[in-house]
């Protein structure tokens, strides 16, 4: 259960009986058994309006909360937008959960068409070794850096440096962030 669900859940069950409360005094009030009955309920009142302004600054806590998760979301992309060479971010699987627009540049293709494909895909054969070894030094949770070439869908070659290393998520890898600086382009093969 998320914090304060359950002094949520009880400020609702008290404010439905404040609702039943107004329609038992009226109910009640003429008979003397209404002191009895009236006791538990005022109690009940006490117990919402101690209750209320802590509800309310729960709600407020979460939603500012909740702002401030999403301005520094917004910075985090600005950020990783407005730097001239790639920045990668693969899953355990080694597929593309993220690439920036510089990156995507580098291929030649909008940053959508990369997601869920893998390195491989865009590596030349020849230094598949080369990537496939840095990827065993991330799991062993070590950063490296490489040198590697991209084709691009149009033939051309990028040679580029890569410098990844491993991400983690609760103490264990959960994939690699890569920054990709390109050192020009090679011709067609």
């Amino acid at each position: 259960m998320r914090p304060g669900q359950l002094e949520l859940r009880w400020a609702y069950m008290l404010f439905a009986l404040l609702a039943l409360d107004s329609f038992l005094v009226v109910w009640l009030v003429p008979r003397p058994e209404a002191f009895w009955v009236l006791a538990p309920l005022i109690a009940v009142q006490l117990i919402a309006a101690w209750l209320a302004p802590r509800v309310v600054r729960m709600v407020r806590g979460h939603r500012l909360l909740q702002e401030s998760y999403g301005e520094e979301l917004a910075f985090a992309r600005q950020l990783m937008e407005s730097v001239e060479h790639g920045l990668t971010v693969t899953d355990e699987d080694g597929r593309f959960v993220y690439v920036n627009r510089a990156y995507a540049r580098m291929l030649g293709v909008a940053p959508e068409r990369v997601l869920g494909r893998t390195p491989f895909e865009f590596t030349l054969p020849e230094d598949h070794a080369r990537l496939q070894a840095a990827r065993t030094e991330r799991r062993g949770g070590q950063s490296s850096s490489y040198r590697t070439r991209l084709r691009r869908p149009d033939g051309v070659l990028v040679d580029v440096i890569v410098t990844g290393t491993p991400r983690w998520h609760a103490g264990r890898i959960v994939g690699n962030v890569a920054a990709v600086v390109p050192l020009g382009e090679l011709s067609e093969t």
